[in-house]
């Protein structure tokens, strides 16, 4: 696909959301996407040994929309297991674009309503004030842990320089969730593993799930890695997946926000 250079790096450098004035005025369509890793699942190749495959990965959207322009107001949420062909699945679309920068927020639900995700997932999120949940299963051999774990946690991304695609009705900023970094195995270093072993060595009871709780008694300070720097206020298995729960939001797929 094109993507969409119309707007001068003059003007979008003055002005942060808007595009070069002399375009004509698109429609900009935000779309939510889990890539592969949640639609598909994440490969033991990618890991420690295990597969990890969600039957559930649901999100609770805020205000997405261009930093210093139009947003769509409200929360919505969006269940990034299903299937998009690469598309992911559509927010809505703000009127007067390109813009060349976007701003969205992953936040516990109230009043949220259905991107995709059915009545019953929607009234969860709800209820659970969840801004993140995710649930499935991973197999290493013949050993295989469940999970179901849910993330109150309030995190916008943003300002996201995107260069969004070019469609028939104008364009679309992919706004772009990395599942595999729930599963990093530090919050600092710049070439994190993707693992699993420590959070199926949590299952404490031998029961194959793992919980919030079982994760939370276990103290990683003394682990060589799930290292946290600074964040020294972080001591166990369930405050470190929670603060990799505000790592998740890209942009247009490999692209960077700001966080906050």
């Amino acid at each position: 696909m094109h993507r969409w250079f119309l707007w001068s790096v003059a003007a979008a450098a003055a002005l942060p959301g808007c595009d070069d004035e002399a375009a004509a005025p698109v429609p900009h369509a935000l779309t939510v996407y889990g890539e592969a890793f949640v639609e598909e699942g994440i490969p033991a190749a990618e890991t420690d040994g295990w597969a990890v495959t969600f039957r559930e990965f649901l999100v609770c959207v805020h205000d997405p929309g261009a930093v210093g322009g139009p947003a769509l107001s409200g929360a919505q949420v969006f269940d990034l297991t299903q299937a998009s062909g690469g598309e992911g699945h559509a927010a809505g679309a703000l009127p007067g674009g390109p813009f060349s920068q976007v701003r969205w927020r992953v936040a516990p639900c109230a009043g949220g309503v259905a991107g995709n995700a059915s009545a019953a997932q929607v009234q969860a999120m709800n209820a659970g004030g969840y801004a993140l949940w995710v649930a499935g299963e991973a197999t290493k051999g013949a050993e295989t842990k469940t999970f179901a774990w849910g993330f109150d946690t309030d995190t916008t991304y943003g300002p996201c320089a995107t260069a969004p695609t070019e469609t028939a009705e104008g364009v679309r900023s992919m706004l772009t969730v990395h599942a595999d970094h729930l599963l990093y195995d530090d919050l600092v270093s710049e070439t994190p593993n993707v693992a699993f072993q420590a959070l199926a060595d949590a299952d404490a009871d031998g029961d194959g799930a793992i919980t919030p709780a079982e994760l939370a008694a276990i103290d990683i300070t003394g682990f060589a890695r799930y290292q946290v720097g600074s964040n020294t206020a972080i001591t166990d298995l369930w405050a470190f997946l929670e603060a990799q729960s505000r790592t998740v939001g890209h942009i247009d797929g490999e692209g960077h926000c700001e966080r906050q």
